[in-house]
């Protein structure tokens, strides 16, 4: 498993920047993730997992047009519940129509032109869930 705090790339029109990203389960059982680079002011979120924290911290940033270079931006990784309140969203699953394909940190780094943004991957997450169940219930 990835390690925090891990150096990644986040790009904003296509200039990549070296950023530094740290998660850690704060006393009160809640997940803090922190962004930090030269490029842009820091910034942290608080949330109940460590995927929703990374996709707060996503959200703040990419207005801006940062993309971070996180696994867990890759439009077809996104956890389930039981990953979110087992493994506090740090694992994520890489999905396509067909099911699962496997396991991936959230926080490994990435190419940034990889990820796509927080709405369009839970919108392609919804999608893919969507298509899963419908398999299951045809079979």
């Amino acid at each position: 498993m990835i390690q925090s705090p891990q150096t990644i790339e986040a790009s904003r029109d296509g200039v990549v920047h070296q950023a530094t990203i740290a998660w850690q389960l704060t006393p009160d059982y809640r997940w803090l993730v922190s962004i930090e680079s030269s490029a842009f002011e820091a910034f942290e979120a608080r949330a109940n997992d460590a995927f929703e924290a990374l996709c707060i911290v996503r959200e703040h940033l990419e207005p801006q047009g940062w993309r971070l270079g996180v696994v867990g931006a890759q439009i077809d990784v996104w956890p389930s519940g039981m990953a979110r309140d087992q493994g506090g969203g740090k694992r994520a699953y890489r999905m396509t129509g067909d099911g699962v394909q496997g396991v991936v940190d959230t926080f490994a780094p990435t190419d940034p032109a990889t990820v796509a943004t927080v709405a369009a991957q839970k919108a392609e997450a919804d999608r893919l869930f969507e298509e899963m169940r419908h398999r299951a219930r045809d079979a």
